[in-house]
């Protein structure tokens, strides 16, 4: 009996996943956006509305997405509040990640908004993200977590040997993969453009562009350090490129960023991300 409700519970998941993958996206959307709400509890339901009537210069807010009609999905450690400050004036959605926008704004709003992002080389991102949290993070409880997780070591070497794996990186948000925000669980809706912080001047002016916005790049937020390249040798190269490895093929990076000219050819022909990449992490699939 127990084998016959398993075996019913995989032919049935497998039948909603097949269902899915015909759905156009506008539809899939619809029903997406309706399921969440019914199942959501009242109460984060208002508190997520909310966020899209915030006004204010200093703190976290939706508001400038509807106003600019884009969708900024800030990864950790790649620019993201130097952008947020120049074209939404504060620091927007934070770390919210695609998946998640799909639950604050309507299906019309995730089809016709400008959804963008900056992605950053796996090995230069992480340098930053260790650096900026033994110096103290953003705020408190990056201090905190930091102090209880990598204060036991003492630099870059010995925390990608002593700490960094597949497993620790999904306990703090600056360590998980790029493709984690980026990526929407079922892969029907995806990013209209994708800026490489190694192209960043150029990119934002594309994005400012698109928006129809007058505005400058100024850098806040940012870690001090050398060149990302002065902290590897061979064995950390390659321990942070087993562990990014999904973010690597999917982004097109390699260590030295010889890969930007072949990563800006494969977004102008229109396939900025390798979606074949190896470990795509799809979501709960319980649910739509």
């Amino acid at each position: 009996m127990i084998q016959w409700l398993r075996e019913s519970r995989r032919k049935a998941k497998e039948a909603a996943i097949s269902l899915i993958s015909l759905m156009p996206a506008s539809l899939y959307l619809e029903v997406r956006w309706r399921a969440y709400n019914l199942r959501q509890q009242k109460e984060i339901l208002k508190r997520q509305q909310i966020q899209r009537t915030i006004i204010t210069s200093e703190s976290y807010s939706f508001k400038p997405f509807d106003d600019t009609k884009a969708i900024f999905v800030h990864i950790p450690k790649c620019a993201g509040v130097s952008v947020n400050k120049a074209i939404f004036g504060n620091l927007a959605g934070g770390h919210t990640t695609l998946d998640d926008y799909l639950n604050v704004f309507e299906p019309r709003c995730i089809v016709s908004y400008f959804k963008f992002t900056v992605v950053r080389n796996p090995w230069d991102r992480l340098v930053s993200a260790f650096q900026f949290l033994k110096a103290g993070g953003f705020n408190a409880e990056d201090r905190n977590w930091s102090s209880g997780e990598l204060g036991q070591f003492n630099d870059f070497d010995q925390f990608v040997k002593g700490w960094l794996n597949k497993e620790n990186i999904w306990k703090w948000h600056h360590f998980r993969p790029q493709y984690h925000y980026i990526l929407e669980r079922r892969g029907k809706v995806q990013l209209d453009f994708i800026g490489f912080l190694e192209n960043l001047e150029e990119d934002f002016r594309y994005i400012a562009e698109r928006l129809g916005l007058d505005c400058r790049l100024q850098h806040v937020n940012k870690s001090e350090h050398n060149d990302y390249r002065d902290y590897y040798n061979e064995e950390t190269m390659r321990i942070v490129a087993d562990v990014y490895d999904t973010d690597i093929k999917l982004l097109g990076y390699n260590f030295d960023n010889s890969s930007l000219p072949a990563q800006l050819a494969k977004r102008s022909s229109g396939r900025a991300l390798d979606l074949t990449a190896p470990g795509l992490r799809r979501g709960n699939s319980r649910h739509l």
